[in-house]
């Protein structure tokens, strides 16, 4: 299975905008519309489509915590893969991929997620990465984080 990131770019945003999930992903996953145009005020922030093949089949958003002023950690934003892919492993690959790319950047000392309260398939999904829940709230979801150096 031939799975790659790339970016997001003029050829294939909206391919990315049309991208599905299920009914019930939809409280917990933002629209891949809405982090897109979000990035064009925040020129850190890093948008990849997930490829198969050469079909556009989820996107990954991450940032650098400048606003939080914690320059040596990064946030993943946004992460899904569209339902007709879903339970493929292709999100496990993706998330390896991104992870590796995040971990290549100097600053990158910490990698950061939050999922929102119910999403609680998201913890075992990230836990396989090594990811532990550093903090829980039952209104604003649970964070959870990786050491990377």
């Amino acid at each position: 299975m031939k799975v790659s990131l790339r970016n997001v770019t003029k050829g294939n945003w909206v391919d990315v905008i049309h991208l599905e999930i299920t009914k019930q992903q939809e409280d917990y996953v933002a629209l891949n519309s809405e982090s897109i145009a979000e990035s064009c005020f925040y020129p850190h922030y890093v948008n990849r489509a997930i490829y198969l093949g050469d079909d556009v089949v989820g996107f990954i958003q991450y940032y650098q915590e400048l606003e939080e002023d914690l320059p040596d950690e990064f946030y993943i934003a946004q992460f899904m893969v569209d339902v007709k892919y879903q339970g493929q492993g292709i999100g496990k690959i993706a998330t390896e991929l991104v992870i590796k790319e995040m971990s290549a950047i100097p600053e990158c000392k910490k990698i950061t997620i939050l999922y929102m309260p119910g999403h609680h398939v998201m913890r075992k999904f990230y836990s396989q990465f090594g990811f532990v829940v550093t903090e829980e709230d039952d209104e604003h979801g649970v964070v959870m984080e990786l050491d990377i150096k």
